[in-house]
């Protein structure tokens, strides 16, 4: 799951920072990089510490490839491994809650990215560190990465990562694999099983949203099924488990895939996972470990500079969001190293996420000067030039033809340099469909990158945007609405629904311009668009898409489209100014987070108490007020960023 695996896996507030303290790098400290075949490791733990928890990653990589062995678990995106030397120098890089308090009892987290894997944990003091968490979030990067969550349903995804987090790596030569977890027994046998109809029925979208509880038994039942399904029946079930999956993988549903696999429905399955949970004793499994792993010829150790090392915890706090410490990090970095590729790069995404467009480019086209070598520094110049324009739900409109080659020709080098960075082939695709130009060039680079990384859903999103581009509208329905139906939060789900929406808008309005054109000329009907018709077809789907994916009104709300052009706070609450045809409208919240914020268009603001530099297109829904005599129109419940090109339509619109 995404917002609270394990309380791993972050997904932090934007405004939730901490107050800015001094890094913890010194000058005295020495810091080393261990690579092995898998990961990078950094640290200023002791290099013993390192190789052992090298070994360790690399071991427990190799015993879970082991049960999907025809699979191909090479992952396009680095893992680094941040090594801190105690508690004490791991403490201030502990993920936040979102009240911007500090979580002090993680021992340590995975946290997937984009671009770079991060795993960070301390050095255990000579006591063997526990991996058990990043063991649990590796396998759900190795499952989303490969099967796909479009594919899988969270039942397998969190069943598996809770299997396998009890592995035990005994020696060099054998691991375990399938022990007891003895606090989801306890529960189980306490609790009862919850039942199964409701059980399979639970999506990753409703399990983000469900209370800690209810999750930490939702992984308790997860887990005694996987574990049944492998062992339960002498083993009976683990060839039916992997049928499952190919199954889902040939596009079943789960129940189809269930009820064909397993030849029995949940009912039954409920009760068979009853009686197993009662037992008194349960199988395990011994895995015979390549014993080369562990030798120090795997792994190689290298000297990690001061600004090196200030530079990767500053992209490591990037990374979880808190953009003013990971700054002070890298502006140090630079202080020393000003020509450092790394920090150059990454203090661009910075800026990029503080929407200052002009000094992130400065800082990429830096880190491109320092190190022409450098793809990501490459890839990140033409992101900032693509997020330009572009909302924060991923919505862009248009990028002009000399800009769309200025991005395509920095990802040409990134692709030339890394061509398993699968970022780089999404990228380049999106600005063809954007351009809606060379689409079978943007088919051949999604392809490539749903090869490199087969389960991630945007790169699939962005195949369906193509096939409705090229007509496919059945292909791009099935895509999108299968995405729609597993996308595991709001971004996703609202784009899901969007390229739906645009694909239903798309062909409709083809359909009219096709019996038009007969009207006109009965003998000819598949003339080829021409480049007005496309742009009309596009604005008017576009136009529809977005009406559609609004909120809609509720009972006692109306809606407003016109221009945002303050927002000011006093004690009494929150003044929105709003101008609809030329005539100033004022509405009011009690506060800022009471209304709901979704940008379909760049609003190139940030929004805020006296923040807003330049007025916005929006549309605002409110609750009318009663009282005639009052300035306040009425209450806002949610603004909404649209292009200027929009018109609102639909019931309660003024």
């Amino acid at each position: 799951m995404q917002n609270f695996r394990k309380l791993i896996f972050i997904s932090l507030s934007f405004f939730a920072l901490l107050s800015v303290s001094t890094p913890s790098v010194s000058a005295n400290e020495s810091w080393i990089s261990v690579k092995s075949k898998n990961f990078t490791l950094v640290g200023n733990a002791d290099e013993a510490e390192m190789r052992r928890v090298a070994t360790k990653l690399e071991q427990f990589r190799y015993v879970f490839t082991q049960l999907f062995s025809e699979m191909n678990f090479v992952s396009p995106i680095p893992t680094t491994v941040l090594v801190f030397k105690d508690e004490a120098s791991f403490s201030r890089f502990k993920p936040l809650n979102e009240d911007g308090t500090r979580r002090d009892w993680v021992i340590g987290y995975f946290l997937p990215g984009k671009d770079v894997n991060y795993i960070a944990l301390p050095a255990a003091a000579g006591k063997p560190t526990s991996l058990s968490t990043i063991y649990h979030e590796y396998v759900h990067f190795l499952i989303d990465n490969t099967l796909g969550r479009a594919n899988i349903p969270p039942w397998f995804n969190e069943g598996f990562a809770e299997f396998y987090e009890q592995t035990n790596i005994e020696t060099d030569e054998k691991a375990t694999i399938g022990n007891v977890n003895a606090s989801h027994l306890t529960a189980l046998r306490k609790n009862g099983l919850v039942p199964f109809e409701k059980f399979f029925a639970v999506d990753y979208y409703t399990l983000n949203r469900q209370s800690k509880e209810n999750i930490s038994f939702y992984y308790a039942q997860a887990w005694a099924l996987m574990h049944y399904l492998v062992y339960g029946n002498n083993g009976a079930r683990n060839k039916e488990l992997r049928e499952y999956k190919d199954l889902l993988l040939k596009g079943k549903t789960s129940k189809q895939a269930f009820q064909q696999a397993f030849k029995t429905d949940y009912a039954l399955m409920e009760a068979e996972v009853k009686k197993y949970i009662d037992r008194k004793t349960f199988e395990f499994s011994t895995v015979n470990l390549d014993k080369s792993i562990a030798s120090a010829n795997n792994s190689s150790v290298s000297p990690v500079t001061l600004a090196e090392a200030k530079a990767f915890q500053g992209d490591l706090l990037l990374h979880q969001n808190r953009t003013d410490e990971a700054s002070q990090f890298l502006l140090e970095s630079l202080a020393l190293e000003p020509d450092s590729s790394f920090a150059n790069a990454a203090f661009g995404l910075i800026k990029l996420k503080e929407k200052n467009y002009s000094e992130a480019q400065k800082y990429l086209e830096k880190a491109v000067r320092a190190d022409a070598r450098n793809y990501f520094a490459h890839y990140s110049y033409a992101y900032v030039l693509s997020r330009e324009g572009m909302s924060d739900f991923g919505f862009v409109i248009a990028y002009n033809a000399g800009y769309a080659e200025t991005i395509r020709e920095s990802l040409r080098k990134a692709i030339a340099l890394n061509p398993t960075f699968a970022e780089s082939y999404h990228l380049y695709a999106l600005v063809n469909i954007v351009r809606n130009e060379n689409l079978n060039e943007a088919l051949e680079f999604i392809n490539k990158a749903l090869q490199l990384a087969p389960g991630n859903q945007w790169y699939s999103l962005r195949l369906a945007e193509i096939y409705m581009r090229q007509e496919d509208f059945a292909g791009a329905r099935e895509i999108s609405g299968k995405i729609l139906q597993t996308a595991p939060d709001d971004q996703l789900k609202l784009y899901a629904q969007n390229t739906l929406n645009m694909t239903n808008a798309w062909e409709a309005q083809l359909e009219d311009i096709k019996k038009d054109r007969e009207r006109k000329d009965p003998e000819v009907t598949d003339k080829i668009l021409t480049e007005e018709e496309i742009a009309v077809l596009n604005e008017k789907a576009m136009i529809e898409s977005l009406n559609q994916s609004l909120r809609r009104p509720r009972p006692g709300e109306k809606r407003a489209l016109g221009f945002l052009t303050g927002i000011e706070c006093d004690s009494n609450g929150v003044i929105y100014s709003f101008k609809v045809n030329n005539r100033r409208i004022e509405f009011r919240s009690n506060t800022l987070e009471d209304v709901t914020l979704t940008a379909y268009a760049s609003a190139d603001s940030k929004f805020g108490c006296g923040t807003l530099k330049k007025e916005v297109y929006a549309v605002l829904t409110y609750r009318s007020k009663n009282d005639v005599k009052s300035k306040i129109a009425g209450e806002t419940v949610a603004i909404e960023f649209v292009p200027r090109n929009f018109v609102l339509f639909g019931p309660n619109t003024d």
